[in-house]
């Protein structure tokens, strides 16, 4: 069996466009992982560059789409892009490709110039990423944030996350609603005893106004004679959960249901942490997610919760192909690092006999546990055995021998 990538992007900038490297740059450390910091949990989807002309041709290497199950093709259009006829041609066969492969694989323009949505009929029928229209652009030239970056980097995630839960844009969903599958939904969980509830609801406002995600917003989302718990449960299921985590919110009862619904269904979950003097009791099932510091930075929290969802989606599928290609059958297959919360979930699966083994392989992402946290979780029941794609390989040896 040949490995397959469950996504790849393909980055695509003109050999003349000095800044499309920093951009690109920015774009690996979001998507793949960041270089500096090798050994962090990152997403982990290989980008590749095409950036220079391959070999005697005057144009970059093609793009083999068989090697992935999804491909992002992201072209950075500036003036030289236009002019060039060999890169017109080359953009304009990956279109078709794209069309051949039936929604498999996506082209997402970036409008570097102000005549990039000239470059092409084919292309102008695309919706573009205007960046030329970002105020300060220039300045990533000297910033590794700024208004460029932020606009790329979250419009980007949005679109991979529709990409891979085969999504629609959310101007088509209008059209014919019941038949598509719904958009991506931020559930807000926040408690209504604390300034907090005022950041909550203008992070709602925020995202309804500046974005084409959806937000669930308490009692104001929930039709009249529906049951409120049941609501709210069922939205969680749906969406990725966003918990302000302020002075009361652990105290709150169905705060703390909100979060343990968002664990037990696998949600994606980042917390915002809102604290403003401090907590009487930390409510102890919101760790083992990232979480961000709350500051007038509601673009930075959709960013990292848009790539919770693409990172949970990515990451199943990764490990999926990665046990059938080893030929083992995972027990179950975790998108977050185990804890022993973990146990609880695990417990309630009707698992099949395993006959070949004596233990229950459950398989999570890389970075492996320490040995501490390891240990703990063996404490608990030493019949489960948790590896990631670095430690599978001495499994099978173990297994030969």
């Amino acid at each position: 069996m040949n490995f397959k990538s469950p996504l790849a992007i393909y980055i695509i900038w003109h050999p003349s466009f000095k800044d499309g490297q920093k951009i690109a740059d920015y774009l690996y450390s979001v998507f793949c992982r960041d270089s500096e910091k090798p050994l962090n949990r990152a997403i982990g989807i290989p980008v590749y560059f095409r950036k220079v002309n391959y070999k005697d041709q005057d144009f970059p290497k093609k793009i083999n789409y068989n090697e992935s199950i999804f491909n992002a093709i992201i072209p950075l259009i500036d003036d030289d892009f236009v002019t060039d006829k060999n890169y017109k041609s080359y953009i304009e066969d990956i279109l078709s490709d794209s069309l051949a492969n039936r929604g498999k694989t996506k082209v997402y323009p970036v409008a570097i110039s102000k005549n990039a949505y000239g470059f092409s009929k084919l292309l102008g029928q695309l919706n573009f990423l205007r960046a030329d229209k970002i105020e300060e652009k220039r300045e990533f030239l000297t910033h590794n944030e700024n208004n460029l970056f932020r606009y790329i980097r979250l419009n980007i995630t949005h679109e991979l996350c529709r990409l891979m839960l085969n999504m629609k844009k959310a101007v088509d969903e209008q059209e014919s609603f019941e038949h598509l599958p719904p958009p991506i939904k931020l559930f807000i969980s926040h408690s209504k005893h604390d300034d907090s509830k005022y950041e909550a609801n203008k992070f709602k406002d925020f995202i309804n106004s500046e974005t084409q995600l959806k937000t669930f917003f308490d009692a104001n989302d929930i039709s009249f004679g529906s049951n409120f718990g049941d609501e709210i449960k069922r939205a969680i299921e749906n969406s990725a959960l966003v918990a302000f985590q302020s002075d009361s919110y652990a105290e709150r009862e169905w705060c703390r249901i909100e979060v343990l619904t968002a664990k037990k269904h696998g949600c994606p979950v980042v917390i915002v942490n809102a604290i403003q003097n401090g907590e009487k009791r930390t409510f102890p099932y919101m760790g083992n997610y990232p979480s961000i510091r709350l500051k007038d930075n509601y673009e930075d929290i959709i960013c990292l919760t848009l790539e919770q969802v693409l990172y949970n989606k990515y990451t199943r599928m990764l490990l999926d192909e990665i046990t059938t290609l080893y030929g083992l059958r995972a027990d179950s297959i975790l998108s977050t690092t185990p804890e022993l919360y973990s146990f609880l979930q695990l417990k309630d699966r009707k698992f099949e006999d395993n006959n070949d083994s004596a233990f229950k392989l459950i398989v999570y992402p890389d970075p492996p546990l320490g040995t501490e946290e390891t240990e703990l979780l063996l404490k608990m029941d030493n019949t489960y055995h948790f590896v990631t794609p670095t430690t599978i390989p001495s499994l099978i040896l173990k297994k030969d021998d």
